[in-house]
């Protein structure tokens, strides 16, 4: 393995002066589009071959070590981040996801879990999803009306209204569309350089000297971002006290928060300091991805089963009428806990279409994991693919057909809870938010989230399938998501055209077009 190394030390340097070489000569656009790919090719298997992965598919052993972690560690380290913040900062800003276990990760995850995504904080939050499913409701309607086939660009406008909802929580209400939708732009031009990302957390002092272009896109990334974030977070510290009725947001818990240093004893007398600025605009960076990009994919993945299977949309149609009334402005978050079926479909889909491929661990030197009788050896990569534990056909009847009833009283997975997957007792046979301390801290929050918004585009559409290079497939493309390949797009029809829902839904639309 050692050879192996040095031969591709040798090679990227080999290449490193070919390119100087080149840069002098004459351009030779096919010479110099080959040698751009050899060498990031070198550099991605350079990364890999220091990084030692072992694949767990056996459900009953990733609960054992997600859940419980190694018999004399807790577990619950991830590989060297991709995280923009800790990458292009040399590893000294952190944010939930890429922070080492220890004070500081236990202090910024308890934070969020206690402040804005605690259960009995989700109800401050109403006011901002009502606006985020009235402004999508009403775009869908004005480009299905304005339509003569009623064909809607469904992927855009889903992701425009989560992102606005995520931005509404982390900065309060009142923020510009035109800097929302920057926000948005430039949160979808780094998730596309997340998976280049990896290379520069492996080796950054080599990397950014062989992809320079590459880096220095990131650097940009990460200054419109500073650019962007911070000045609404210098106003929310200079806030004195909040408006009268608004809810607190992500920002208002960071500005006061002490957090332990990772580089002192842990313990209750190790030191704690405030957020550096860095600090602000990663965690805040993470909070507006985390909290659209996955939602956003899950929910196209959602209504694409449903435009698939429109039995199954009629049923969840039906299962909403009866619960909510003709004249009700929403199905509410209280409705959508009597929608079983609904639920149903939530589950399954997510079953299926897990939108974060695979979680991972690294097994540190305390960290005693073993598989198959033999300890792991430090600074190996678990890798947990989702969606293949969730798809199990030791646990599910054909694990690789949308069957919502499953999940259903007398189903193979009625029994089945989400929650297990966080510790508590109960098999796991499917865990798309993680699993064990590092699950994903916004579960309560996307399934909420997912319910109120596909629950309202069913009760206000019907949707159907277009035809041609615009039907739905079911097809993903994996990168650091698990996505549609094919962006969502379908027909919708109205239902309830001149009911007082519909007009309430028209007001929010002109008002937000005044806004724009």
């Amino acid at each position: 393995a050692m050879q192996d190394v040095i031969l591709l030390l040798l090679s990227m340097a080999v290449h490193v002066v070919v390119s100087s070489l080149l840069r002098r000569a004459p351009p030779f656009k096919e010479m110099q589009t080959r040698l751009a790919a050899a060498k990031w090719a070198l550099v991605r298997d350079f990364s890999a071959a220091l990084r030692q992965d072992v694949v767990v598919t056996d459900r009953v052993t990733a609960h054992h070590l997600l859940v419980r972690g190694g018999a004399g560690g807790a577990f619950c380290n991830r590989p060297p981040t991709s995280a923009a913040s800790s990458v292009l900062s040399r590893q000294r800003h952190h944010n939930i996801g890429s922070a080492p276990y220890g004070p500081l990760w236990r202090g910024i995850r308890r934070n969020l879990v206690s402040e804005v995504f605690h259960p009995s904080r989700l109800r401050v939050y109403a006011p901002a999803r009502r606006r985020a499913l009235c402004g999508l409701v009403a775009d869908l309607r004005e480009q299905c009306t304005s339509s003569n086939d009623g064909l809607v660009l469904a992927a855009e406008s889903i992701h425009a209204a989560l992102f606005g909802l995520s931005a509404a929580m982390c900065f309060g209400d009142g923020v510009d569309p035109g800097r929302v939708r920057a926000m948005a732009d430039g949160m979808e031009d780094l998730i596309r350089s997340l998976v280049g990302l990896r290379v520069f957390a492996a080796l950054p002092a080599l990397t950014e000297l062989i992809y320079r272009q590459r880096w220095n896109k990131l650097v940009t990334l990460r200054r419109q971002q500073e650019e962007m974030y911070l000045p609404l977070i210098d106003a929310r510290r200079g806030l004195l006290r909040r408006p009268s009725g608004e809810a607190p947001t992500y920002v208002d818990t960071l500005i006061d928060l002490l957090v332990g240093d990772d580089n002192s004893a842990s313990g209750a007398k190790a030191p704690k300091q405030r957020l550096a600025d860095g600090e602000f605009v990663g965690l805040c960076s993470e909070f507006l991805g985390a909290g659209t990009e996955p939602a956003a994919a899950a929910l196209q993945w959602i209504m694409a089963n449903l435009v698939k299977h429109l039995d199954v949309q009629e049923a969840v149609r039906s299962e909403i009428d009866a619960v909510v009334g003709a004249d009700a402005e929403e199905v509410s978050e209280e409705d959508l806990g009597k929608l079983e079926y609904l639920n149903a479909v939530l589950m399954e889909a997510l079953r299926l279409h897990p939108t974060v491929p695979s979680v991972a661990r690294q097994v540190m030197p305390d960290d005693h994991v073993f598989l198959d009788g033999r300890r792991v050896v430090a600074g190996t990569t678990v890798q947990f693919p989702l969606e293949r534990l969730a798809r199990d056909e030791t646990a599910w009847a054909e694990p690789d057909k949308f069957m919502p009833e499953r999940f259903l009283a007398g189903g193979g997975g009625s029994g089945v809870s989400l929650v297990a997957a966080a510790g508590s007792a109960g098999e796991i046979k499917m865990m798309p938010f993680g699993a064990g301390r590092r699950m994903c801290p916004g579960m309560g929050v996307a399934m909420l989230h997912l319910g109120y918004f596909v629950a309202n585009l069913v009760r206000e559409f019907e949707w159907t399938e277009a035809e041609g290079d615009l039907a739905v497939h079911l097809e993903p493309q994996v990168g650091f998501l698990n996505v549609m390949k094919r962006p969502l797009r379908a027909r919708l029809a109205l239902r309830n055209k001149g009911s007082a829902v519909a007009e309430l839904y028209l007001y929010y639309f002109i008002i937000w077009v005044k806004l724009v």
